[in-house]
């Protein structure tokens, strides 16, 4: 390995890449031209290339007179003395934004960005406060009031380069192995043993330096996240080079009032755990014809299984509670779908506000092709107006596994009970006496209101029609802003793959497009038996048939198998 006195003296300035056009980078990770890895071998020093043959002067047997013996030795002196030029490992960077001199330190990924341009990652450009907007507006697209030529942070900016967005400084910059790092968690609550493994794991997979004063986000989950402000390093300096090193991590609280808070926290989080009075249940193993009476907390999860059932029959899974927050959601487990179900990623799924949720499953069922077991999952949404006490206390419901078939008397008109000289209102919708029909509807219309959309009656004064509301895009109907607003979060909200980050309108889509064809879904490879993504690197970006994007990886396994 190079050491750190052997340094590259480079510079460059260079245009970042938008994001949109730029790739997916994790952690401090860029990516640099092809002519930079040019230029950084021309600037590397020359370092001596040790051999593995017999390092004395002198071959075994070297005669000066014999022309044989003297060409023998000529060749083992020019190897001992070979030496070629080398970048050290890991090969680290500087990089300042000169419009705010800001600057943090960085890993490459590769060097296959366009020509004089740099892409960075999210959290390179969050540390250098460059913003999507920046790359919307001119103010950088040339530099003003006739200073062509400035020397910014060392470097002589050159007014050829055609820029386009904000531009950066990028030095080589090696950093010292680091040995201690000190961590000051942002928000009160953490857990050691929430992070400790996640924060090993995300640096190890996503980092090469560490630069302080740096804000470190480790995801914890889906929608949660541990913020740290990397507050000092050994050596001491401006930042640490993390790669091949045992580095020793302290996480010290920013305050005492913090530590109390963590503590605080701590405790009551203990007594809301899953299987405790306050908790969500633990959920587990479900058999066909089993009614369970269990509980889940606001915003947590309740995961069940069923392994065991007749193939051949049909059976019905149904939820209810007097809590129509209250989310079902069912994936099978099989070679295609390994993952539990959750609201952005499951095969069946129920979102409605109806106090009944159920599904009906079918031998003939796609869901059930392959499948070795049922995940069936619980959620209790998180609504706005809830309040932070009510959130604490945990929804009650019923889960049951019924067989056999269930009639589906839905739209299955029945005969309303009425006397024969009953008539109905035209505004309530009952059957009333006719002796008593104009009585009924003065009364009626002065103090009730019919909605023809969804055929509901409602009290005019009243607060549910003062605040019913009807979906311009779908037939959903609700009587509070709360519902309203958890409808469009739900289906009208456009959200993000974690996995491959494209945008999708509603959780419905999403989950869709993460069961089936996007590119990084987890499959079991029938040949290695491993959980890999179902596409893989060397495919096509093509928008391909789901069968195809399924058997990416197996088809190259298999392919690689016939070689063996």
């Amino acid at each position: 390995m190079t050491e750190n006195n052997d340094t590259i003296t480079w510079s460059s300035q260079l245009i970042i890449t938008p994001p949109k056009q730029a790739p997916k980078l994790p952690g401090d990770k860029i990516t640099l031209p092809q002519s930079a890895l040019e230029q950084l071998l021309a600037a590397a020093p020359l370092q001596p290339v040790s051999s593995n043959a017999n390092t004395r002067v002198h071959t075994s047997s070297f005669d000066p007179f014999n022309p044989h013996t003297f060409a023998a030795e000529s060749r083992a002196r020019q190897q001992i003395e070979e030496r070629q030029q080398q970048l050290p490992h890991p090969l680290t960077f500087r990089i300042v934004n000169p419009q705010n001199g800001r600057f943090v330190h960085a890993g490459i990924r590769e060097f296959s960005a366009p020509e004089n341009e740099v892409a960075l990652s999210s959290l390179l450009r969050e540390s250098l406060e460059i913003s999507e907007e920046d790359f919307d507006t001119s103010e950088n697209a040339a530099p003003q009031d006739g200073h062509s030529d400035m020397e910014i942070d060392g470097v002589e900016s050159q007014a050829q380069t055609p820029a386009t967005g904000p531009r950066v400084t990028v030095h080589a910059k090696q950093l010292p192995k680091g040995t201690y790092v000190r961590l000051r968690p942002l928000e009160a609550g953490y857990d050691p043993e929430d992070w400790k493994a996640l924060l090993e794991r995300h640096l190890r997979d996503n980092f090469t330096t560490l630069t302080v004063g740096e804000i470190l986000t480790v995801p914890s989950s889906r929608t949660e996240s541990f913020r740290f402000l990397l507050d000092k390093v050994y050596p001491e300096g401006e930042g640490i080079c993390i790669v091949d090193t045992d580095l020793e991590v302290d996480i010290v609280a920013l305050s005492e009032e913090q530590a109390r808070e963590t503590l605080q926290k701590r405790l009551e989080r203990a007594a809301r755990a899953p299987g405790t009075s306050a908790g969500s249940s633990v959920g587990g193993a479900l058999t066909v014809g089993e009614s369970v009476r269990a509980q889940v907390q606001k915003g947590e999860y309740v995961d069940y299984e069923l392994r065991e059932w007749e193939r051949k029959d049909t059976f019905r899974i149904e939820l209810s509670s007097e809590d129509e927050s209250l989310e079902l959601f069912v994936s099978p487990l099989s070679a295609r779908q390994r993952g539990r179900p959750r609201r952005d990623m499951h095969v069946l799924g129920d979102f409605s506000t109806e106090m009944s949720k159920s599904f009906e499953i079918r031998p003939t069922n796609v869901v059930l092709e392959g499948a070795e077991a049922l995940y069936i999952s619980v959620y209790a949404g998180n609504g706005d107006s809830d309040s932070e006490a009510s959130r604490q206390v945990p929804v009650k419901y019923d889960l049951r596994i019924m067989a056999g078939e269930v009639v589906d008397r839905e739209g299955i008109a029945e005969e309303e009970i009425h006397e024969a000289d009953d008539v109905r209102c035209q505004n309530c919708q009952q059957w009333v006496p006719q002796r008593t029909l104009v009585l009924h509807e003065n009364f009626c219309l002065r103090n009730n209101i019919f909605c023809p959309k969804c055929q509901n009656v409602f009290q005019k004064r009243s607060p549910e029609w003062q605040n019913h509301w009807h979906c311009p895009h779908d037939s959903s109907h609700g009587t509070d802003d709360s519902s309203k607003s958890n409808h469009d979060s739900i289906f009208h909200t456009t959200h993000e793959c974690p996995d491959c980050n494209a945008n999708f309108e509603g959780l419905p889509t999403l989950a869709l497009h993460r069961t089936n064809e996007c590119p990084d879904k987890l499959i079991l490879c029938q040949f290695c038996h491993l959980l890999v993504p179902q596409k893989g690197d060397s495919d096509p970006d093509l928008l391909r048939p789901r069968s195809l994007s399924i058997r990416s990886h197996p088809a190259r396994t298999s392919r690689r198998r016939a070689y063996h």
